[in-house]
């Protein structure tokens, strides 16, 4: 249907049957369309052409808009495809990213959880000496824990002995009773008045921290 539409046109220009803006408008297309244009020219060298050889001349023009419009939607169909693999391409990579990065994040959990399994193994060993009711608010087994996570890169072991009071839940007067390694002392009396919160009166512990 499109195609009679077309050749109709080209017959009534060339046979001078448009009006003046018809006429305008096929020769500006013409400009745009190469093959158009040869159309044109192909109607104008027919001169005093039978009904049968206009016919056999519209047949031609139609068999070549035939495969004009084959070829865009070939090309159509081609830049469809295209943006389909593109997608596709997208997709894929899209996958592999998460992909990787799952993989990677459990390899991160893995080693998190190395480093609290490492933890889990407990280097200290707490033993109250004195008979008053005074313990750390979270319990020896919290102490234990967070003295041993604060010990984790001192390599010195040995027994640290300490007396204190308690005010206001805070340690004073630290006293060292006994310290196998002075350094190991200082980190141990320093722990226990600023990181811990007790209940009581007074307490001496004897702290054994192992390898």
């Amino acid at each position: 249907m499109e195609n009679n539409y077309q050749l109709s046109r080209i017959h009534n220009y060339v046979m001078g049957l448009m009006t003046k803006e018809e006429m305008y408008d096929m020769e500006r297309e013409a400009l745009n369309d190469p093959f158009l244009q040869d159309a044109i020219d192909g109607y104008r060298m027919q001169n005093g052409v039978d009904t049968n050889k206009l016919s056999l001349l519209q047949q031609r023009l139609a068999t070549k808009l035939q495969h004009k419009e084959q070829e865009k939607k070939q090309r159509f169909y081609s830049w469809q495809r295209l943006t389909v693999a593109m997608a596709a391409a997208v997709l894929f990579l899209v996958a592999c990213s998460l992909i990787l990065f799952n993989y990677f994040n459990l390899r991160t959990t893995d080693k998190n959880t190395e480093v609290i399994l490492m933890e889990e193994h407990l280097r200290i060993r707490t033993e109250v000496k004195s008979s008053t009711l005074a313990n750390p608010m979270g319990g020896w087994e919290q102490f234990n824990e967070e003295l041993n996570s604060e010990l984790r890169d001192v390599r010195q072991t040995g027994i640290v002995d300490l007396s204190f009071r308690i005010e206001n839940t805070v340690a004073k007067d630290i006293q060292i009773l006994q310290s196998s390694d002075k350094k190991l002392g200082e980190i141990v009396s320093q722990f226990v008045a600023q990181k811990v919160r007790w209940q009581g009166e007074s307490l001496h512990i004897s702290i054994e921290v192992g390898k």
